[in-house]
């Protein structure tokens, strides 16, 4: 579970938060708003790469505020990939153990657990195991995505955190890539929040939503009660172009 009390950070004249919230054990929240609201914020302040002026962040009890980013277990999944194109495919999903390394004695053997794992990510994202050893620019825009969850999720993360990652992709290739990546994020047991502008995208992958404007909640709850009984004009306003 991660747990957020009193979040707050200034930045020029954008003041963030104070901001509450909490996400279980598998659970997804979709953080919704405008370009510039804050959801970015939000997630570089979970990760380490911004510090908070105020507030506190715990990841299953523990206290992140003061721990460096290679510490606190958190993946996170930018809007722009950052593959690397002189790798192939499982190098580039395997390139996040290289110093997370670990072996498991089971009876007289010695087991890489990274092996282990890296094989039921592999599985779990529907990744082909002939595209293994392709480049990564002899992908599609779907099939990248999947490396780089792949890539995030192969370290064991206590949480997740995705950037807008379907941004940059056409129109089919969003709405099938969201209907895998609905029943993929249920499978992965940790708590996931992912931030987007898309209200299309928010409904369809949610288990919460959190809507932000400028950095400040201004609804929250399940998907049902935010899109059944929106408290504010803003957030109706939001609903509609989902189905207008």
């Amino acid at each position: 579970m991660i747990s957020i009390e009193g979040l707050s950070k200034r930045l020029g004249n954008f003041q963030f938060g104070p901001l509450n919230l909490q996400v279980g054990e598998g659970e997804v929240l979709v953080v919704l708003g405008e370009n510039g609201s804050g959801k970015t914020t939000l997630l570089n302040l979970i990760a380490g790469i911004l510090k908070p002026d105020k507030g506190r962040i715990f990841l299953n009890q523990n206290l992140l505020n003061d721990i460096p980013i290679e510490k606190r277990r958190v993946a996170y999944v930018f809007q722009k990939l950052y593959l690397f194109p002189h790798l192939n495919v499982f190098a580039n999903i395997t390139f996040g153990l290289r110093r997370r390394r670990r072996q498991q004695r089971k009876g007289d053997r010695i087991v890489d657990i990274s092996t282990t794992r890296t094989g039921e990510i592999i599985s779990m994202l529907g990744i082909d195991s002939s595209l293994l050893s392709r480049d990564i620019q002899s992908l599609s825009a779907g099939e990248q995505q999947k490396v780089a969850l792949a890539r995030a999720l192969v370290i064991e993360p206590h949480l997740l955190l995705m950037d807008e990652p379907l941004t940059n992709l056409d129109i089919v290739s969003k709405i099938n890539l969201m209907q895998e990546l609905r029943k993929i994020l249920t499978k992965v047991k940790i708590p996931v929040i992912y931030v987007t502008h898309y209200p299309n995208e928010a409904f369809g992958l949610a288990d919460k939503i959190l809507i932000l404007n400028n950095g400040s909640i201004i609804e929250e709850g399940t998907k049902d009660e935010v899109m059944l009984r929106p408290k504010t004009q803003f957030t109706k306003m939001l609903i509609r172009t989902i189905w207008f």
